[in-house]
């Protein structure tokens, strides 16, 4: 009856004591399903709602066929992809669940498989299905990380575990609306564990167990938590070389003389001496457990590299913050050499290795490594040794004993399902499932007397069932315990047991800081983008927040979007401001900032920390946030959100700043609204990112040589007493930024180590095109060349200045002397930059000047309107407009041995 080796012929002492009672599973329970335990468990009996959520949880409609629409509104709950089930599970609880599924898991909402069966049959038939199963993947022990038990259960009590589950499993309170885990050890290993937490849209495709967009790392912590005591300590698997060196870019190892050396356990940055600049070089084994194509992601701050075999498989060089770099490789199943390199310049410091392969999902690498003379620890159990004869026979009994009807698999030449029932809506309502005692061969979920009563009540009111947007958004939240952390209308919200392990990394803010928002008019308050992406792909706005909004998959929660707009959504306004664009954005920026209303003080901005509270990111508001209810909640944040501590600048309506826009309340609001409108592109307000050191000029002009975001590595910045602003490339040789209002903030470069670029301080700051200025061309139609204009000729021979220290720069290319004098003038509220070239000198080519690139609209009278933001006047006027090459030039023609041209910029 059984063959294979001496772990196969285990499971059969293991089937038949369980079948003779010798050993004896904890008590059967009904199926827990959390939000059925706090609406409906006390309900009465012949609950319509309850019953209704329980014939979605338990998939009814997976045996039972039934119309498509009763289908798709009831949105089932389907079981778990057991493609690649055998990486994921223990082989030997493949046998201890299917013999006994409500004692091996309490709470479960799968019924009691092959009850019809004789028990040699029943053991049979359970041995053949563990053949199967395990067959679809490569199970691996992985290595207990005792430092990761304390940090797993941080995180588990704090990112959103205890939304379903009890905050300490196996310890404390078990509260009836917990969703039971069941004994992990017997099912996963740490590292398959992990791996299922990381992405379990992927095995449970309806999102009841929904995604928190975990870290690796953070999902091993997790689970090793959760299975604290489940492996034995291995000894290291890695050796490792340790340098104290000043770097930028990785080195080469070779030529370098290692401080300290030994083995360690994974790729552990502990065993660096000091917090910065160092290399480590990591060496060991990584064990492919089958031939096929394997990617390698490489996470680091800051350089890194990965080589396998001697092969460049990943790099990540360079002085960076944290960020991943991936490769692929083709292995053969067995071991091989991997090394891993890292170098840290200076700052924070991380190294991450984490890969996929044939039937393995992404993962951490850790549990492949081992040293050369690694040996096997003693006492440890061979693989499971699936065999083929019984792989088959268990194909036939996934068909016929139903499993495929719940559960989908990719594994090649399954037979179809064989497994039959009637129809949904014509059921026998005291009988199969439903029976006082279910019959042997009816599936037998352990059903309650209430909730077989609530289901029959359900299936009476199916064909009727109404429907409607607010029903949508109880059911739907109801079936993916939304309620668990979200109150809507008065329904849900954190439950008073659970209350303790919502965190806050700002205690000041209170529960504002720690609870999840209410939904109350979420549809009105969230763009319809926005929203789609929340529910998604989950969502981290809030980072003072340690619960996370988990990731459900668009096709689970993606149909809420439509009826909370239907329900919630605002009427559109609109708010005029008679002046341009660019002076409304520069009053919302100065308002936002310390000087006036100070938002900056509790708000992130572009991920610049504020002074106090770190509230949602500015940048984020637009994009997030409908028009009208930014309007109205800024007015009144309380009246939108009780208890915020957010407090309102315009009391009662009204402004307290009556010279900024004549006081006006909504003109002041659309002001801020528009300039925090262009997100990261905003100028940051004044009073981010600690004390400006802002360099400004008060007569003479002053220039600034540095990085300029926008201006290259040898930026030249120009700042006037007019507030009108200059950078300048000297790499390309044009002039590559103006801008108005202050002109540049120095901390960064004159602060610390001063790496970076850094942006203009001012407002409406206009960007020009690459490549040079000025260039000679062999036709009118040829390419105006990008980039670097050494390479073509073109020399730099910098720049003198005036009585008022403003500068001329000064250019030389093709036996052509070139002067390039601006002056800043300002007649009302903006200045304008008139820009003067000169060119002295005898081409060898014709020479051209480009004046601008892009949307060019002829105004006449040598008057250009520049992408619909840059207003230039040209002398002389004659210009040429390349609407195929979207460029405007000037061909420069000497007189004399001479040339001029003046440009007006007006923005």
């Amino acid at each position: 009856m059984f063959h294979g080796n001496t772990r196969s012929r285990s499971l059969l002492i293991l089937l038949s004591a369980w079948s003779a009672g010798i050993l004896r599973a904890e008590q059967p329970t009904s199926p827990v399903i959390p939000a059925y335990e706090r609406f409906y468990a006390a309900a009465a009996a012949d609950d319509v709602a309850g019953g209704r959520l329980l014939v979605s949880e338990l998939n009814c409609v997976a045996c039972h066929p039934t119309n498509e629409q009763t289908r798709v509104a009831l949105a089932s709950k389907t079981a778990p992809d057991l493609s690649n089930v055998g990486a994921r599970v223990r082989p030997s609880y493949f046998a201890e669940y299917l013999s006994n599924v409500h004692g091996a898991k309490p709470g479960t909402t799968m019924p009691q498989p092959l009850r019809d069966l004789t028990e040699t049959e029943r053991a049979q038939a359970i041995e053949s299905l563990t053949h199967f199963l395990a067959s679809t993947g490569s199970f691996r022990e992985t290595r207990r990380r005792e430092a990761l038990i304390a940090p797993g259960k941080t995180l588990f009590q704090q990112v959103g575990c205890v939304g379903c589950h009890n905050p300490d499993p196996g310890h404390g309170e078990s509260l009836a609306t917990s969703k039971p885990l069941g004994d992990l050890a017997k099912k996963y290993s740490v590292g398959s564990l992990a791996s299922f937490l990381q992405d379990p849209l992927q095995v449970r495709h309806s999102g009841r167990m929904p995604s928190l967009n975990l870290r690796g790392e953070d999902a091993t912590a997790i689970a090793q938590f959760l299975l604290p005591d489940l492996d034995p300590s291995f000894p290291a698997n890695l050796r490792y070389k340790y340098y104290e060196v000043n770097l930028k870019e990785l080195p080469d190892f070779a030529k370098l003389e290692p401080k300290t050396s030994g083995e360690v356990d994974g790729f552990s940055l502990s065993v660096a001496d000091r917090q910065n600049n160092y290399a480590i070089q990591f060496e060991g084994l990584f064990a492919a457990p089958r031939e096929g194509e394997y990617e390698f992601y490489l996470i680091s701050d800051d350089g890194s590299r990965l080589l396998i075999d001697g092969q460049e498989v990943v790099s990540n060089d360079g002085i960076h913050p944290e960020s991943t770099r991936n490769g692929k490789v083709h292995l053969s199943a067995g071991k091989h050499s991997i090394v891993v390199q890292y170098f840290d310049g200076g700052g924070q410091t991380s190294l991450a290795v984490e890969y996929r392969g044939p039937k393995i999902s992404r993962r951490e690498v850790f549990a492949e490594l081992s040293l050369n003379d690694a040996k096997a620890q003693a006492g440890e159990e061979p693989p499971f040794e699936a065999d083929p004869a019984l792989i088959e026979q268990g194909k036939q009994w996934f068909a016929k004993a139903g499993c495929a009807s719940c559960h989908a698999s990719a594994e090649k030449n399954l037979p179809p399902p064989t497994f039959a029932a009637k129809p949904l809506l014509d059921l026998n309502l005291t009988a199969g499932c439903l029976a006082e005692t279910p019959s042997p061969k009816s599936a037998d979920y352990h059903l309650t007397a209430q909730q077989k009563s609530a289901i029959r009540a359900a299936l009476q009111k199916l064909p009727q069932e109404e429907t409607s947007p607010e029903l949508t958004i109880q059911r739907t939240m109801t079936q993916m315990n939304c309620y668990a952390c979200h109150a809507r209308n008065e329904i849900g919200g954190v439950e008073e047991a659970r209350n303790p392990f919502f965190a806050t990394t700002q205690q000041e803010m209170g529960d504002e800081g720690r609870i999840p928002p209410h939904l109350n008019g979420v549809g009105g308050k969230l763009k319809a983008d926005w929203l789609a992406h929340i529910l998604k792909d989950g969502a981290k706005d809030r980072p003072y927040m340690t619960t996370r909004m988990p990731k459900f998959g668009g096709r689970n929660v993606g149909k809420l979007k439509d009826p909370f707009e239907q329900l919630d959504s605002l009427p559109a306004m609109e708010v005029v401001i008679d002046d341009t664009p660019a002076h409304i954005k520069a009053i919302g920026r100065h308002m936002v900032g310390d000087k006036v209303f100070g938002c900056i003080k509790c708000h992130t901005f572009d991920g610049v920390k504020a002074s106090g509270v770190q509230g949602i990111d500015m940048t984020l508001m637009t994009k997030r946030l409908d028009h009208t209810w930014f309007h109205r909640y800024v007015v009144n944040p309380p009246g939108y959100r009780p208890g915020t501590r957010m407090p309102t600048a315009w009391p009662n309506g009204q402004s307290v700043m009556k010279k900024i826009l004549d006081g006006d309340t909504e003109q002041q609001i659309e002001a801020i609204w528009q300039y925090l409108n262009d997100g990261t592109r905003a100028a940051k307000p004044f009073g981010v990112g600690g004390q400006a050191i802002e360099l400004a000029s008060y007569g003479d002009a002053i220039m600034y040589r540095n990085f300029i975001e926008g201006a290259g590595t040898r930026a030249i910045g120009v700042g006037y007493a007019e507030h009108g602003n200059l950078a300048i490339d000297a790499n390309e040789m044009r002039l590559a930024l103006i801008w108005q209002g202050a002109f540049m903030d120095a901390a960064r470069h004159w602060s610390g180590r001063g790496q970076g670029f850094q942006p203009p301080l001012g407002d409406n700051v206009y960007k020009f095109a690459s490549g040079p200025d000025f260039f000679a061309l062999a036709s009118e139609t040829d390419d105006w060349p990008p980039g670097n204009a050494k390479p073509l000729g073109i020399q730099f021979k910098g720049y003198h200045l005036d009585d008022i220290r403003r500068p001329t720069f000064r250019y030389r290319y093709d036996n052509v002397d070139v002067s390039d004098f601006y002056e800043v003038n300002k007649s009302d509220d903006f200045p304008t930059i008139t820009r003067t070239i000169r060119f002295v000198g005898k081409p060898t080519a014709p020479l051209y000047y480009r004046a601008a690139t892009g949307d060019i609209q002829d105004l006449g009278d040598g008057r250009y309107k520049i992408n619909q933001q840059l207003t230039i006047q040209l002398s002389p006027g004659d210009a040429i407009v390349r609407s195929n090459q979207h460029d405007l030039l000037i061909p420069i023609r000497f007189q004399d041995g001479e040339a001029t041209i003046r440009q007006t910029y007006a923005w």
